[in-house]
């Protein structure tokens, strides 16, 4: 991408609210650019702030092909001066679709090239991976159970005008398609299966966000494991859009790069986020080390969602689903959701049982 162009860019992502102070974007021999306001010249002038990094790399920012953050993070832009100013940069370029840090998918996408976006970015989008009619029927199943339950777990950080709901497997029926989705589990597949011999559900969660909820608390969903390993995620989280996620009902929160990033405060607001609307069918895909949260709810309709997590299969489950779901549904189920249940052994040694039928009145 030559400086013109992404000058040009640039320009139309500001234009709309301008930064409050100057910002400096150094590019070495490529050049300079300097954003003051609503004004994006090539004029090497002072700023208080200075972001360096390189044309090419910039280039792949402003295409999609990375995220700022992720550049940042992996030391390919460096920041001298204010971050928070840097970051307001990237919010208004994707605020004014100038760039999406969040890549989406279809169901033709190879799952290997998902799961690179998805080791790269933290989270991408595969629309319409399920059929509207599908989701439906999940809302439909989980309704009564969602206004007859839901409320049993309002807290500070599950928030007060958020029902939630777990067992969902004994709940809906249909939730099966989802939880066993094909592509999902292949690019599943391809981030964990490096670090287990199988991997299963570790949590599933029907999720309702009603009118007048406020913006939960930015968290990583691996935080339930006190420990990191350099280079491993733990679990695999997936986000399906039952009814429509948009940017005023609640759509999830995200921090693009920050699966890279430094541990951060769990209540903590960060600089920036961006959000993922999403159609009924499709499926945010995040990684657990992921910040992420769900969205504030300004508009009058709730939003409902159902988010799995698939979690290596040498890691206790957050939800047993051996005992929360009663053993004959989970009989009923095809054996690839009763093994991403919990009924399988990981290796020789991990959960093994015998099948062989005993007297034990001897």
């Amino acid at each position: 991408m030559e400086l013109d162009d992404i000058v040009e860019q640039v320009s139309r992502g500001v234009a709309p609210k301008g930064l409050k102070q100057a910002l400096k974007i150094d590019l070495g021999d490529a050049g300079c650019l300097h954003i003051d306001g609503t004004q994006v010249t090539c004029a090497d002038e002072p700023a208080k702030t200075t972001v360096c990094t390189t044309l090419a790399v910039l280039g792949e920012i402003m295409s999609g092909q990375i995220d700022f953050a992720v550049a940042y993070y992996e030391g390919l832009a460096e920041i001298r001066g204010s971050r928070n100013l840097a970051m307001q940069l990237t919010e208004l370029l994707t605020e004014n679709g100038v760039i999406n840090p969040v890549r989406r998918f279809n169901r033709t996408t190879p799952p290997d090239e998902i799961a690179d976006a998805l080791r790269s970015r933290g989270a991408v989008i595969i629309e319409d991976c399920v059929s509207a009619e599908v989701c439906a029927a999940v809302e439909s199943e989980l309704r009564p159970h969602f206004d007859r339950y839901g409320d049993e777990h309002f807290a500070d950080f599950e928030g007060y005008k958020t029902r939630r709901l777990g067992e969902i497997l004994a709940r809906s029926r249909t939730s099966a398609e989802l939880i066993g989705e094909p592509l999902a589990l292949r690019v599943v597949d391809e981030i964990l299966l490096g670090s287990c011999i199988n991997y299963r559900i570790g949590s599933c969660t029907g999720i309702e966000i009603l009118p007048g909820e406020i913006q939960q608390p930015l968290h990583r969903d691996d935080g339930i494991y006190p420990v990191a390993i350099q280079g491993m995620e733990l679990q695999v989280s997936v986000m399906w859009a039952l009814t429509e996620f948009t940017v005023n009902n609640g759509a999830t929160h995200l921090i693009p790069g920050s699966h890279r990033g430094p541990p951060r405060d769990l209540t903590g607001q960060p600089e920036a986020t961006v959000q993922a609307p999403m159609d009924p069918g499709s499926a945010l895909l995040y990684l657990g080390s992921m910040l992420h949260g769900g969205g504030a709810n300004y508009s009058t309709q709730a939003r409902m969602g159902l988010v799995n997590t698939y979690a290596l299969g040498w890691l206790r489950q957050e939800e047993n689903h051996i005992l929360s779901i009663p053993r004959e549904i989970a009989e009923s189920y095809p054996k690839r959701i009763r093994e991403l249940m919990g009924y399988q052994t990981h290796g020789p040694l991990l959960g093994t049982f015998s099948t062989r039928e005993y007297d034990w009145d001897l």
